[in-house]
């Protein structure tokens, strides 16, 4: 039972790494696009920052579940980049994007399901 716990806190601090890493690759982009060295550096920094965390948050996770179904979830974070881009940089949603999202989406809750199983 501790097991399974700790798989689904492994779980949950593995969606929170995928967010903090998408998040600072919004900032990169942001500041890529900045019209000002000041705030184009400001964002470069807010975006290793978060990005970090998001790698320190990973290691953490794989303190508390396997790394061969956690790592793969990472990907989740291509399916929030996909949601952010489109949310604040007005990118388009293609068809496309769409069935690789639910591809994504489906694999990482293949591997949770995986997780949550007890392998005694």
């Amino acid at each position: 039972m501790e097991t399974k716990k700790n798989m689904k806190l492994a779980m949950l601090l593995i969606l929170s790494a995928a967010l903090m890493s998408s998040l600072g690759q919004l900032a990169w982009k942001f500041g890529a696009d900045a019209t000002s060295n000041g705030m184009a550096i400001l964002l470069y920094v807010i975006g290793f920052v978060l990005a970090g965390l998001g790698m320190v948050i990973l290691m953490i996770a794989f303190r508390f579940g396997d790394v061969s179904i956690l790592q793969p979830m990472m990907s989740i974070g291509f399916a929030m980049s996909i949601f952010f881009g489109a949310l604040f940089l007005n990118e388009p949603i293609t068809m496309t994007k769409v069935f690789g999202t639910l591809f994504i989406i489906a694999g990482s809750a293949l591997l949770g399901y995986e997780g949550g199983k007890d392998n005694e």
